[in-house]
């Protein structure tokens, strides 16, 4: 009989169905801390209906998780450390892959549809479940059910100060983890929220304007800071290593591209919800400033970007 375990992430409530809850408990290192109800964000999440079901079924047949080569149109392929990613799409149902050739594991499969709070996954035996693999398909089918909704998981490392938070941009190997430490060693008062996929999402405010938040999430790479806060945005800074410290402040149009290409490139691909995601940019560059930060990795730089968003407190 399948077991419930029930999780809130940036306010909205997701239910894992399985019949090996206390055995998937354990592979989601990094969950834990949103299985507690937040204490801040509109409605109650336990009050609401789950935004997504994700039900997880096991199977002994690869045929049963195949998904044929015949069928849909392919959205994006990519490659992740555990296994090949496909996202395909029929009309407005969506197939997810991954697929562990190295060690002969049978795939991950999710079957999603538009509108859908449910999320079915079949994979092999719960015993070879890789549990990066399992992480990284909620990750996928969280977006899936939470980009129509203004909320979107991106790729960003997160500095807590003053109760907001400044969001860092940039390509993988760019500095991004290398700024925030700079933070966490030289400005009193910073804190980490997330150092990989923080999850923003845009709300009302006190004043009842869009704007966004960005609250922690069960996914962090390998900083493995989870913690289940949310804050508003004072701003984004995109990073680009330079030989000396520079901040520029970004119109909209060039906000705009410096924000596209830290979503998520899987929904990037996809015409619908490349639609959501340029909403959810817009909104937040109609409210939220944008820099690029041409930078060396000093603390130099973290006191230039601290004294420009904050107006040198």
């Amino acid at each position: 009989m399948e077991k419930k375990l029930t999780y809130y992430i940036s306010g909205y409530k997701i239910e894992l169905l399985s019949d090996f809850p206390e055995r998937l408990e354990k592979m989601l290192y990094g969950f834990g801390p949103f299985m507690i109800q937040p204490k801040t964000g509109n409605q109650s999440p336990s009050l609401s209906p789950p935004i997504m079901k994700f039900v997880i079924n096991e199977s002994q047949t690869p045929s049963h998780l195949a998904f044929p080569e015949t069928e849909g149109e392919v959205v994006h392929t990519f490659d992740i450390e555990e296994g090949k990613c496909t996202l395909r799409k029929s009309g407005n149902k969506y197939n997810f892959t991954i697929l562990q050739e190295s060690d002969g594991r049978l795939p991950l499969v999710l079957d999603m549809e538009s509108g859908s709070s449910l999320v079915n996954c079949t994979c092999g035996p719960s015993s070879e479940l890789n549990p990066d693999n399992l992480k990284f398909a909620l990750w996928i089918a969280f977006g899936f059910v939470t980009i129509p909704k203004q909320t979107v998981a991106l790729h960003s490392s997160v500095i807590i100060y003053n109760d907001c938070a400044i969001l860092f941009l940039g390509e993988s190997g760019t500095g991004k983890s290398t700024h925030t430490k700079l933070w966490l060693e030289h400005i009193p008062g910073s804190r980490l929220l997330n150092d990989d996929s923080p999850v923003v999402r845009i709300e009302f405010d006190g004043t009842n304007q869009l704007v966004p938040f960005v609250y922690g999430s069960p996914w962090s790479g390998k900083g493995r800071c989870h913690l289940n806060e949310r804050y508003p945005v004072a701003a984004f800074v995109r990073l680009q290593q330079h030989p000396a410290n520079k901040i520029t402040k970004l119109s909209k149009l060039e906000a705009f591209g410096a924000l596209f290409p830290s979503f998520p490139p899987a929904f990037l691909k996809d015409d619908y919800f490349e639609e959501q995601i340029c909403g959810i940019i817009s909104n937040i560059i109609m409210t939220t400033p944008g820099y690029r930060l041409q930078c060396l990795p000093d603390s130099q730089a973290a006191e230039l970007v601290k004294i420009t968003v904050f107006k040198g407190d």
